[in-house]
């Protein structure tokens, strides 16, 4: 018999692990009394506003910024801002606010410099990269999320393309942070049945616990132990969709000393009772 390679031998050409989160996408403004009142970004989120047409202000962080059309604004990081135009000449703008996930880090475009404001050399370019977006998340094809996640790297890859904004001065320090993050992950994850205490977590990668929950939570956007207890409670929903085991037993396989209390925390976080939950359609059907 002659043995051929198996697939995964093949040379790995590309394996992403990027995951988007997109609070706004549209565009905004075009009537006299359109305006953002005074709000401040979530620290994990970075905007884009772009002025398609006529022209409108910005105050971020206290400053006054005039804005044309063909300006880019970037808020990141918790700025805070407020947005008005001319009722007379009211504008119309292309608005995005998003976070990019890789790895432990919540959002990635927050390692890199990007400048207040840009002006465009091919606004309409960028007005056909996010039209493109518009469009994708207003299909009604059944591969819509695929549509979505190839307009919105289109667009990202050109707008980093042409803003080209380099890596903060602390990414590095930053990236030895994440590295700490995703190392306590694989720890917990492999001793994930049994009982597992925030000091002796956080001493696996030689942090103090104060500082290692304060950092997990930035860039998991979880606290350390509501990380493991989701981790937990989605093993557990496997064993029950795919295994005869009672309850107790998941209990115990998934690191839970009481049945009691695994089932109210899996009722928390599934919204049924264990049981219920084999039976139902989330659940494997007898």
């Amino acid at each position: 018999m002659r043995w051929l390679p198996y697939h995964h031998d093949w040379k790995l050409v590309y394996s992403g692990e990027h995951k988007w989160r997109v609070h706004w996408f549209g565009r905004y403004g075009g009537y006299p009394e359109w305006k953002v009142g005074l709000s401040r970004l979530a620290p994990d989120m970075i905007s884009f506003l772009f002025i398609e047409r006529n022209t409108s202000w910005a105050r971020v962080n206290g400053i006054k910024m005039p804005l044309k059309e063909g300006d880019l604004l970037v808020l990141s990081g918790a700025d805070e801002f407020s947005i008005g135009h001319n009722p007379a000449r009211p504008h119309i703008g292309l608005s995005a606010s998003l976070a990019l996930a890789q790895g432990g880090m919540t959002n990635v475009l927050l390692q890199r410099n990007f400048k207040r404001l840009y002006t465009l050399p091919h606004p309409d370019q960028y007005v056909q990269e996010f039209d493109a977006v518009l469009a994708a998340m207003a299909s009604t094809s059944p591969f819509r999320d695929m549509q979505i996640n190839g307009a919105l790297a289109n667009w990202l890859s050109y707008l980093m393309n042409t803003l080209n904004p380099p890596l903060s001065r602390s990414a590095g320090d930053d990236r030895s942070v994440v590295d700490n993050i995703l190392a306590a992950q694989a720890w917990a994850i492999s001793r994930i049945r049994s009982v597992i205490t925030l000091s002796e977590w956080a001493a696996s990668v030689k942090l103090g616990p104060v500082y290692f929950g304060r950092v997990f939570k930035r860039e998991t956007g979880m606290r350390p132990m509501e990380w493991i207890n989701e981790r937990r409670l989605e093993m557990a929903a496997q064993y029950l969709a795919g295994t005869e085991k009672s309850v107790a037993e998941i209990a115990i396989a998934c690191g839970y000393a009481c049945p009691f209390y695994f089932s109210r925390q899996f009722r928390q976080h599934h919204g049924l009772a264990p049981l219920r939950y084999r039976k139902s359609s989330f659940g494997r059907k007898d």
